[in-house]
């Protein structure tokens, strides 16, 4: 959703207004402040969208590759748990030689802004992919180019598995397409 900058500044005046007069209501406007302050817009539609027409937009292609991307390792970390121990350790000698711990580490705030922005928004305001709630998800080292050929690889075994898990051998085919200039990846433990 695309607002002016008159819209903006009306907008924010009418959540200070309804906070200071402390209105109950279904909108939150600390919600919607942060919605505005962050540039995510796109999250008033998800979170009301009964307030807008189906004629509304499409969200940013960047929002929908933020969520393919969190969809993704939320699977990978799910299949990762589920596995029995010998399989966590099959699956960690495959990557490296030393055992690791397999989680999403985040975007880089400097390089990623707008991922690392969109997906903070997601999780912190949205509430979205609870699993990644109160982690640091800046990872301080560039991973698009990683993340985006891990969910090239990730696309069909999702078709595949349905509402499955990932098996060992589906994790190590997924997890080696973590290759390139940031070798150490994974969290190392």
């Amino acid at each position: 959703m695309e607002l002016s900058d008159a819209e903006k500044l009306i907008l924010t005046m009418l959540c200070e207004v309804h906070q200071h007069l402390d209105i109950a209501g279904e909108v939150d406007p600390k919600f919607v402040q942060s919605a505005l302050h962050s540039g995510n817009t796109w999250g008033l539609r998800w979170k009301y969208g009964a307030l807008y027409d189906g004629n509304a937009r499409s969200d940013p292609p960047i929002v929908k590759e933020v969520v393919r991307i969190l969809d993704m390792w939320s699977a990978i970390e799910d299949g990762y748990d589920a596995l029995r121990s010998l399989d966590q350790d099959r699956v960690a000698a495959s990557i490296s030689p030393r055992q690791c711990e397999v989680k999403f580490l985040g975007f880089d705030s400097d390089t990623e802004f707008e991922h690392a922005n969109i997906a903070s928004f997601l999780i912190k305001d949205m509430q979205r992919f609870p699993k990644f709630a109160g982690r640091d998800i800046h990872s301080h080292l560039p991973s698009i180019s990683i993340y985006r050929r891990m969910v090239r690889a990730f696309e069909p075994l999702q078709k595949l598995i349905g509402k499955g898990r990932l098996n060992a051998d589906q994790l190590i085919a997924l997890l080696n397409e973590n290759t390139g200039p940031r070798s150490n990846f994974l969290k190392l433990v």
